[in-house]
């Protein structure tokens, strides 16, 4: 390292990444929309600097994107380079790129391309299909800095790929971006020196969330179809609920994780997993599915040998439903979300029974713990490297004590307590449904937030306890939180300090527009039912395809959009021609 400071090194490196930004593909600083545009959703569209074929590219699923190169309706290169473009309009945006290999990928593609014109077959089955990383995930011939400073430039390059990232690259993924992420990837928005704050596309004065968020920010804007990010306490379901996307938070052991860096390295209480981030759920259990076909176990020792299974859903299912885990009250949108979301499963013939949320807050102590049980010591390591503070949601690390091993024990044994606990209520969920068979899964919250400003999220026990039993997760988009429906009930009652301070947070004026998901939890190893019980619950809800109409509805506004813009155009040309005639 250098005798450079924290901000002169953060500096150097967020220049040398906007060095590497394509200029014909940067919307010019005056044409941008300026603060006072919140919901920038579908501004890369209607703004016009996309072509009518980059719009159709960007628009399309992964399935489809995969069906047209194969008929070589589109090439590698031209989807490549729509996704860079859109992806650039993206971070304008919202902040969301950490690392930018745009001639790299398209290099990619290109060979893909000729590969595919030499010898008629495709490489693999993500055959040109563009893929966003997540910082973390270290690839070939590039840095990741996982939000610390003193890894900018620490290695400059990485010498070999994640053995995930090896695996897409085998199947023909591309590669042109990788995503912010916060500090260690260990607070709940994706906040750093070198890169700052990544926001909400959804509405720019909220949080995209974390640590996953530059990911989800990309992905809702459709600057790729498919996004990889990880979760250990729920870096992937707070950013994918927080722009109303899909995702799965595999249980350990199903897709492959050596090679990622980490801000904990060596942490074995409690996996951190990898999985996909996608507007379309279509493309995220493709994506499972191709990745499990993969065999990863021959290539990650700690993967479990457990091919894809076909799972087949009964017709009638069950969820234990939780409004309130007891701790912290959600916002008014999500309570809301959530008992419109109950309302449409049973009016489908689905049963809905309460589900008490016991241990919950102490699952999510635990695993806290466990992420302080070092003392803070790789933390205060790297941030060390340059010199650089803690931010206050990192405080925490800066100030615990090292745990010893036979207190790290006590607690590894506790949580195996509560596991059986947690595993035996649920198989004596029989005797309270009406097939007399235990719930298929817990519908609840993902956070209790429809939306949280910058700086205000605090509560991160809708997810923890999940991650701290090692289940399998996923969401699903429901609604929007709007102002003129979602009141704050003003004769509740805190249940502690807790509660207090994060119900006083709630202003509906500032989350208006915020997205709301539901979260799907099933038990461990439960990757193949929880997706296709994200399904029925996504199309009771009506938001299956909500993507897909969205889609539509914007390909229709740009399409009208040209034609007032070819209209007026003729209309001049007219002007100008019968200006010049004889009659005048």
């Amino acid at each position: 390292m250098t005798c450079d400071t924290y901000l002169e090194i953060a500096a150097r490196k967020k220049a040398e990444r906007d060095a590497k930004f394509k200029p014909e593909w940067l919307v010019p600083k005056d044409k941008l929309p300026g603060p006072e545009i919140k919901d920038v959703l579908e501004w890369p569209v209607t703004s016009g600097f996309l072509t009518a074929e980059e719009i159709a590219i960007t628009e399309a699923g992964a399935p489809t994107i995969l069906s047209k190169i194969k008929s070589k309706e589109w090439t590698a290169v031209e989807v490549a380079s729509a996704f860079g473009h859109r992806a650039t309009i993206a971070h304008q945006l919202t902040n969301c790129l950490s690392e930018i290999f745009f001639e790299e990928g398209l290099t990619m593609a290109k060979e893909l391309d000729e590969y595919y014109a030499t010898t008629g077959k495709l490489k693999g089955p993500l055959h040109g299909l563009p893929i966003s990383l997540k910082d973390n995930l270290n690839i070939k011939g590039q840095p990741t800095s996982i939000g610390f400073v003193g890894f900018a430039f620490n290695p400059p390059k990485f010498e070999d790929d994640a053995v995930l990232v090896g695996m897409l690259r085998e199947m023909g993924a591309v590669f042109y971006v990788k995503t912010n992420v916060p500090v260690a990837m260990m607070m709940p928005e994706s906040i750093n020196f070198i890169y700052g704050n990544t926001v909400n596309p959804f509405n720019r004065d909220l949080t995209a969330g974390g640590s996953s968020g530059g990911e989800a920010a990309l992905i809702a804007l459709k600057g790729s179809p498919i996004g990889i990010g990880s979760d250990i306490g729920g870096s992937l379901r707070i950013p994918a609920a927080n722009q109303n996307l899909f995702t799965i938070r595999s249980s350990g052991g199903r897709f492959p994780t050596y090679g990622a860096r980490s801000g904990l390295p060596g942490l074995e209480s409690v996996n951190s997993v990898n999985g996909p981030i996608s507007t379309s759920l279509d493309a995220v259990e493709f994506y499972s599915k191709t990745v499990i076909d993969g065999e990863p176990w021959l290539k990650d020792g700690k993967v479990i040998e457990m091919p894809w299974r076909d799972v087949d859903l009964p017709e009638k299912l069950t969820f234990g439903v939780i409004r309130d885990d007891g701790v912290v009250h959600p916002y008014p949108a999500v309570l809301r979300g959530l008992d419109h979301t109950v309302e449409k499963l049973r009016e489908a013939g689905h049963e809905v029974i309460e589900w008490e949320p016991q241990d919950h807050e102490r699952l999510d102590t635990i695993i806290t713990e466990f992420f302080l049980s070092d003392g803070g010591e790789h933390c205060k390591e790297y941030a060390g490297l340059t010199g650089e503070p803690f931010f206050p949601y990192m405080e925490m690390y800066n100030k615990c004590k090292e745990k010893g091993v036979s207190e790290l024990w006590d607690l590894h044994a506790e949580r195996t307590t509560l596991m059986k606990r947690y595993i035996d209520r649920w198989a004596a969920s029989a005797s309270m449904t009406s097939t007399g068979k235990p719930i298929d899964a817990i519908l609840m919250p993902v956070s209790p937030y429809s939306g949280v400003g910058h700086g205000k999220f605090r509560y991160v026990g809708y997810t923890a306890w999940v991650n701290a039993l090692d289940y399998t997760a996923g969401t699903v988009p429901v609604l929007r939180a709007d102002k003129s429906i979602d009141k704050k009930e003003a004769d509740y009652v805190p249940k502690n300090s807790r509660d207090e301070e994060n119900y006083a947070l709630c202003d509906t004026d500032e989350v208006d527009g915020g997205p709301v998901s539901v979260q799907v939890v099933g038990r461990r190893l439960q990757e193949e039912k929880v997706l296709k019980m994200m399904r029925v619950v996504a199309k009771a809800v009506g938001t299956e395809k909500y993507w897909d109409d969205l889609g539509v509805l914007i390909n229709y506004i740009y399409i009208y959009i040209c034609m007032l813009v070819i209209l007026q155009i003729a209309a001049s040309a007219l002007s100008i021609v019968s200006s010049q005639s004889p009659l005048h």
